[in-house]
């Protein structure tokens, strides 16, 4: 796996299984502790493909060990699934800036993937069950969700109060 350090974010690209060294990972997380000054420490993990359970268990304790708080950014669609399957994700003091998700133009029969900011284009709320997201495409068109919104952003309303950054 790929490590980035730049400053307070880190950056990986790769996957995540058990062939990765997370110590290199910890370590370029605790560097960009020291430039945070106590502050949160961004993660993107956009450029990370995929990851199977080995690697996730091994991520998760490695977050657990990492006293700084840590601040989940352009977070791909793999992890938001897991973050609505595993509450082990927000032990600690972890927050999520931004995520993707996947969109349908049934004018035009294509898909789109968007970034998301949490607090802008996602309301931050205790549940999602009547919530519609509306998204244009960059010519304008409508989008359709081609996921559940209910499910998708479940995470929110489960950790509400870490959920986003700066709160």
């Amino acid at each position: 796996m790929l490590v980035k350090n730049e400053g307070q974010l880190v950056s990986l690209e790769g996957i995540l299984n058990e062939h990765v060294d997370l110590q290199v990972v910890e370590s370029a997380i605790l560097d960009a502790a020291k430039s945070a000054g106590g502050g949160a420490v961004s993660l993107d993990l956009s450029k990370v493909s995929r990851a199977n359970s080995s690697g996730l268990l091994q991520w998760l304790r490695m977050t657990k060990r990492i006293k700084n708080p840590l601040n989940y950014v352009r977070t791909p669609v793999w992890l938001v699934e897991q973050f609505n399957m595993i509450d082990e994700f927000f032990d600690g003091h972890i927050s999520v800036e931004s995520v993707y998700a996947h969109f349908y133009c049934p004018d035009t029969d294509t898909s789109e993937t968007h970034l998301l900011k949490l607090g802008v284009e996602v309301p931050i709320q205790d549940q999602y069950k009547t919530f519609h997201l509306k998204m244009s495409s960059s010519d304008g068109k409508e989008l359709e969700p081609d996921f559940d919104e209910r499910s998708y952003f479940h995470f929110i309303a489960r950790h509400l109060s870490k959920a986003v950054s700066g709160t």
